[in-house]
């Protein structure tokens, strides 16, 4: 079954707007398990029955409203994500997390559905996590390999594992700071603690004197 239903996408983009929104405005204030579809329905101004129209159920238009913000964050890192000027993984991934720091910012509400989603672990999460995190991994294991090829990683790297790793990473620095809803998001002291974490990675933790 196709999310959402023919019917929404048929909708000019003016409705189509109105109702992601309403639903973005509850989302942001309300876990999934709390929100209340009547309220998005109020806000948007759709009779009931055309809300079932358009989505199967409450989870459809969480899961569009949250597609709708990743496509969204996407257009922030769109040049980035292409790489034409071959930008070694490490660089790429500092960059990438400041291009997602800039759309948190410019996106409050997205983070505030996103601090509801991370601290519930519900339906939702289960839902749109695993495959949110598959395909980062699979992003940064396709720059990993390239840098393999081009001699700046380590050809003995399971391009694999780093790629898990990172995804891991930036998931639980993440969660540390997004999960927790009565605290004010310090997106400076986020960037500093990544390109801390990424210094590491490049230097190692080694001395100059490696004997074992």
């Amino acid at each position: 079954m196709d999310i959402p239903k023919q019917t929404f996408l048929n909708l000019s983009n003016e409705k189509q707007e109105r109702i992601l929104d309403s639903a973005l405005n509850e989302f942001s204030v309300r876990s999934f398990e709390e929100a209340k579809l009547s309220n998005i329905i109020k806000e948007a101004k759709i009779p009931r029955g055309s809300f079932y129209q358009y989505f199967e159920d409450k989870l459809d238009i969480y899961k569009v409203v949250f597609d709708s913000l990743g496509q969204k964050k996407l257009l922030y890192m769109s040049d980035l994500l292409i790489n034409n000027d071959k930008v070694p993984f490490l660089v790429l991934v500092k960059e990438l997390y400041k291009s997602g720091m800039k759309f948190a910012i410019d996106n409050p509400l997205a983070i505030k559905m996103t601090q509801l989603l991370l601290s519930s672990k519900g339906l939702a999460y289960d839902t749109i996590m695993k495959d949110s995190l598959e395909m980062a991994k699979n992003i940064y294991k396709k720059y990993i390999e390239e840098d393999i090829r081009l001699g700046i990683i380590d050809p003995s790297i399971d391009s694999d594992i780093l790629a898990d790793i990172f995804v891991k990473m930036i998931f639980d620095i993440s969660i540390d700071e997004f999960a927790q809803e009565d605290r004010e998001i310090n997106y400076e002291k986020m960037i500093l603690r990544f390109e801390k974490i990424i210094n590491i990675l490049e230097k190692g933790i080694l001395t100059g004197e490696k004997n074992v």
